[in-house]
C-alpha cells in the first residue's frame, strides 16, 4: 500500500531511532527542512508518534530558533553552501520558517519565541513600502514572499495578539493585490510580462491566503482556464514533460479550491486531476519516496545539504505529493484515497503551504451527482459509437 511505502521512506531518512533529525534522502545531510517534511508527511498517513514523542520532536525543531530574531537557523542555511543567486539567505530563512510553523502545529506545539523579524511589517507604512518594492519580473519568487509576509502577519495575530489590527492589515494586503490582478488570466504578473505558467506557480502562494481569510477570488473562471491551459499531455502542470513537485502542486491546489468555490468546468477539472494522478504515482520509487523529476537530480532552492541524486526520492517531494493526493481526494472522493491506502486525514491547520480547508457536506449534491452521471454516459456513448463504427467498417 502507498501509505506503508511512504512510511518506509520517511524512516529511511531518519538519522537514528532515538531522535527526530532527518535527511532529505537516505544518504544525505541532516536538515531542519527534512524534519519538518517528515512530521507533516506522517501526519497525513496517520503515523505520528505518541504525544510525548511529538513533544520531543517539537523541542528538536525549536532548538534551532534564534531568540533575537525568531528565525530558525537550520544547518542547510548556516553551514551548507547556498548555490542559487535567485534565493537570498533572508528569503531562505523565511521559507524555512514558513514550513516550521505548520510542522510544529501538527506536533501540537508552537515556536518558543515570537517572530521578531516580522514584527516591523506591522507598521502599515513599512508594509506598503515592502509591497511596492516587489519585482513582478520575478513573479514566482515574489509569490513566495507574499505568502511569507501574509502568513507571518496572520501568525502574529493568532498567536501573539492584536487580531483586529492584523485583520485591518490583511484587508490592505488583499486590496493591494486585487488592484494588480490581470483580468484576462486571473493572475498576477501576466499583464507585466510574466509567462502564464510562471504566474500560476507564483499565484498559488498568495491565493492560499485568499482561501484562508475567505477573501473572494476575482475572475475565478479565467483562473481555471489559465491552469487547465498549461497541463502537459502527460498530466503534469508544466511546459515540459514530467513537471516537478512545485509545478504540479501549484496547479492542483488552484483547481481543487476553485472546484469547491464555484461550478465552472467541473468535469474538465476532474479529468485534469485524474491525469495528474497517473503522473504522480509514476514518481514513487521502490523505497517508497517520491522524486521531483525522473532522471533529474534535485536540490531544494539551491541548498547544498538538500542535494539528491538523479532518480532518488527526496523528503520534500514525498511530503508535497502526499499532500497533493489528499488534495485531489477532495474532488475525487474518499474512495480515491482508500484505493491508495491513504487515510482521509486533516490538512495542516496553519496557513502555509500544505494548508487546506476541508470541504463541507454538500447540502444539494445534485450538481456533482449529475456531472458524474454525465461522465458515465459520455463513456458509454463513446464505446457505442466506436462499436458502430467498427461494425460499419467490417460490413463495407
Amino acid at each position: 500500500m502507498i501509505a506503508q511505502k511512504i512510511h518506509k521512506f520517511v524512516e529511511l531518512c531518519r538519522t537514528s531511532k532515538t531522535d527526530f533529525s532527518y535527511k532529505m534522502h537516505p544518504r544525505g545531510h541532516e536538515t531542519l527542512y527534512a524534519s519538518c517534511f517528515a512530521a507533516m508527511t506522517l501526519h497525513y498517513i496517520g503515523a505520528l508518534p505518541e504525544p510525548a514523542e511529538q513533544q520531543k520532536w517539537a523541542d528538536y525543531i525549536n532548538s534551532f530558533q534564534c531568540s533575537e530574531t525568531g528565525f530558525f537557523l537550520g544547518k542547510e542555511i548556516t553551514e551548507g553552501r547556498l548555490m542559487s543567486e535567485a534565493h537570498s539567505k533572508e528569503h531562505l530563512l523565511m521559507h524555512l520558517c514558513a514550513h516550521v510553523l505548520p510542522a510544529l502545529a501538527v506536533l501540537g506545539s508552537k515556536p518558543k519565541f515570537n517572530l521578531k523579524f516580522a514584527a516591523s511589517y506591522l507598521d502599515k507604512q513599512k508594509l506598503e513600502a515592502w509591497f511596492n518594492a516587489r519585482d513582478w519580473a520575478r513573479v514566482w519568487i515574489e509569490g513566495n514572499n507574499l505568502l511569507f509576509m501574509g502568513q507571518f502577519i496572520t501568525h502574529i495575530g493568532e498567536v501573539e495578539g492584536q487580531q483586529e489590527y492584523i485583520a485591518e492589515l490583511m484587508l490592505f494586503y488583499f486590496d493591494w493585490l486585487d488592484e494588480l490582478l490581470d483580468t484576462k488570466t486571473g493572475l498576477w504578473g501576466t499583464n507585466l510580462g510574466s509567462k502564464l505558467d510562471v504566474a500560476i506557480y507564483g499565484g498559488y502562494h498568495q491565493l492560499l491566503l485568499y482561501y484562508y481569510w475567505k477573501r473572494p477570488i476575482l475572475y475565478p473562471e479565467r483562473l481555471v482556464d489559465s491552469v487547465l491551459s498549461i497541463q502537459h499531455f502527460d498530466g503534469g502542470f508544466g511546459a515540459w514533460s514530467d513537471a516537478g513537485t512545485c509545478q504540479n502542486i501549484d496547479g492542483i491546489d488552484i483547481l481543487v479550491n476553485l472546484y469547491k468555490l464555484n461550478d465552472y468546468r467541473h468535469r474538465d477539472i476532474r479529468r485534469a486531476l485524474r491525469r495528474v494522478v497517473r503522473l504522480i504515482l509514476l514518481k514513487q520509487t521502490s523505497n517508497g519516496g517520491f522524486v521531483d523529476r525522473r532522471g533529474h537530480f534535485f536540490d531544494h532552492m539551491g541548498m547544498e545539504y538538500t542535494q539528491t541524486p538523479a532518480g532518488s526520492a527526496n523528503m520534500f517531494s514525498t511530503w508535497f505529493f502526499t499532500h497533493a493526493l489528499c488534495l485531489i481526494s477532495e474532488v475525487l472522493g474518499d474512495s480515491f484515497l482508500r484505493k491508495l491506502g491513504l487515510e482521509s486525514n486533516d490538512f495542516n491547520s496553519i496557513c502555509s503551504m500544505g494548508w487546506h480547508r476541508k470541504s463541507m457536506e454538500m447540502s444539494t449534491p445534485s450538481i456533482a451527482t449529475m456531472e458524474r452521471v454525465f461522465d458515465a454516459v459520455e463513456v458509454c456513448l463513446r464505446t457505442l459509437i466506436s462499436e458502430i463504427y467498427r461494425r460499419v467498417k467490417m460490413k463495407y
